[in-house]
């Protein structure tokens, strides 16, 4: 997009890729495939100043969720997730210990998400980038703790103003491209 204002265009293609990623996650199973559509379209638009389109990201999202385990991750994050809450929850002996350390995992598990939807690219296996996301999140623990203040962050901003939560997905894509390219 040329603009005489690039940081306004950078902003607004931000925002409407996390549009995008909102709709296609309405589904939650599918967040994980429409986080790597995102984020292929900003690392186009960050590398190579192509203007992200609902074709070009609906290409991507198909491609994404052609392997099951782009649905299978997220389901068995929310399940297991969701077990460990409810736990906690009931009144489990420990439950304060344990739910700080499970909200600790739960983070390490979205940032390794994150960074799995940022190394995916077409032609490339889910199993192998989140394999790759794994790794790096254990190695580089200063992106790692970067993605988690960044979840953080955006989950208290959708806390206090909810109206955000259609384009916070963008914002969390945009943080894990960034902890990606910037080597």
């Amino acid at each position: 997009m040329r603009t005489r204002y690039p940081a306004l265009a950078l902003l607004a293609e931000v925002l409407f890729a996390g549009v995008l990623v909102c709709v296609a996650s309405v589904f939650v199973v599918t967040a994980l495939a429409a986080a790597a559509a995102g984020a292929v379209l900003l690392t186009e638009v960050a590398v190579d100043g192509r203007t992200p389109s609902v074709r070009r990201f609906a290409r991507l999202f198909r491609t994404a969720l052609a392997h099951p385990v782009a649905v299978l991750a997220p389901a068995g994050l929310v399940a297991v997730g969701g077990v460990d809450v409810v736990a906690v929850l009931g009144g489990l002996p420990g439950g304060r210990a344990f739910g700080a350390v499970l909200g600790l995992v739960l983070a390490a598990l979205l940032a390794t998400g994150l960074r799995g939807a940022a190394a995916w690219r077409p032609g490339r296996r889910w199993p192998e980038a989140l394999a790759a996301a794994g790794r790096e999140t254990v190695l580089d623990w200063r992106g790692s703790a970067g993605l988690v203040t960044a979840i953080v962050v955006v989950v208290v901003v959708v806390t206090q103003a909810p109206a955000f939560v259609v384009v916070a997905p963008g914002l969390l894509v945009l943080a894990a491209v960034a902890v990606r390219e910037r080597r």
